[in-house]
């Protein structure tokens, strides 16, 4: 038995991508602590006897580091960096190095670990996750996830092309299916209800889940989804990371870095990478087509058997 700590980082997306390197250090009987923010402690809850630190608002590093400074770990897994990383006690640290040249995250995590295959994220469902999950979507009726949120403005796709997009799908491959709308966080309530409200002057039923279910729950019923269509954001990240078929769009951000990773993910640029998308960065959301948005569903829908 040894303990491990794992520091998440604040960026959720980049919290899910390092759980395979977490879960790859774990064996039966581990001690695990984790320290993440308030929003992803729910993502750990089931994982192996986690114990979950959350020290508060601007003296987070300073409070972790007082709380750590007496205990001395096997494995320390960090994925926050700063001085609490560097000086927690621990025989082995894993961290990112710099890589040698551009590749994924999962790769970076993988070549840390020493390991010889991808570590591909892993969550931890739990009953309550599933049974959340089955009361929302308690059938196998076809089931439309949408993940309109993002951090920045530059990385979402507007919202009138989701609520296109859902209309076409709904009345066409995904015909009667349900439509979930789903906030990543605070600052996303004014895009879902919105698309919501635009599916419903249509006659196609939709719900705004905004952020209930929690994360776990999310995850739980985005791996019921026939399909999650959303930006690059924490929920196709956890979409993928549970084997949903996850079509995530792309801007301003490098897919080929940190593109949600999983056998039924698949990505989805808008204009090219390189300088001139950066100067520009809300015109790449903007390239994308609802036709090329609406095809690249279909194709992955189809891809998953769905015909």
């Amino acid at each position: 038995m040894k303990s491990v700590l794992f520091l998440a980082p604040d960026d959720l997306g980049e919290t899910v991508l390092a759980t395979g390197a977490l879960a790859h250090e774990l064996e039966a009987g581990d001690v695990l602590t984790i320290s993440a923010a308030p929003e992803a402690a729910a993502l750990f809850r089931a994982a192996p006897a986690p114990r979950i630190w959350l020290p508060p608002g601007a003296v987070w590093s300073f409070a972790l580091y007082a709380r750590l400074r007496a205990t001395r770990f096997d494995v320390l897994v960090d994925a926050r960096g700063g001085f609490v990383g560097a000086l927690a006690p621990a025989r082995r640290r894993i961290r990112l190095r710099a890589a040698p040249l551009v590749r994924h995250r999962v790769e970076d995590w993988s070549a840390a670990c020493g390991a010889e295959h991808a570590l591909g994220p892993v969550l931890w469902l739990d009953e309550e996750a599933r049974a959340a999950a089955a009361a929302i979507a308690p059938d196998a009726t076809p089931l439309l996830v949408l993940a309109p949120g993002g951090a920045s403005e530059a990385k979402r796709w507007p919202m009138e092309r989701f609520s296109a997009v859902a209309r076409r799908l709904v009345g066409g491959e995904l015909a009667g299916a349900r439509v979930a709308i789903m906030g990543a966080a605070a600052r996303d309530a004014t895009i879902t209800g919105a698309i919501v409200r635009s599916l419903d002057a249509d006659g196609i039923e939709a719900r705004d889940f905004g952020l209930t279910p929690d994360l776990l729950a999310a995850a739980a019923l985005m791996e019921r989804a026939t399909i999650v269509i959303g930006n690059d954001n924490a929920l196709t990240h956890i979409a993928a990371a549970v084997g949903a078929a996850t079509l995530t769009l792309f801007g301003p951000t490098d897919e080929r870095v940190r593109a949600p990773f999983g056998s039924r993910a698949r990505t989805l640029r808008g204009g090219a990478l390189g300088e001139a998308a950066r100067l520009d960065a809300r015109s790449a959301m903007e390239d994308l087509s609802i036709d090329a948005v609406e095809a690249a569903a279909i194709d992955l829908l189809h891809a998953g058997g769905l015909r």
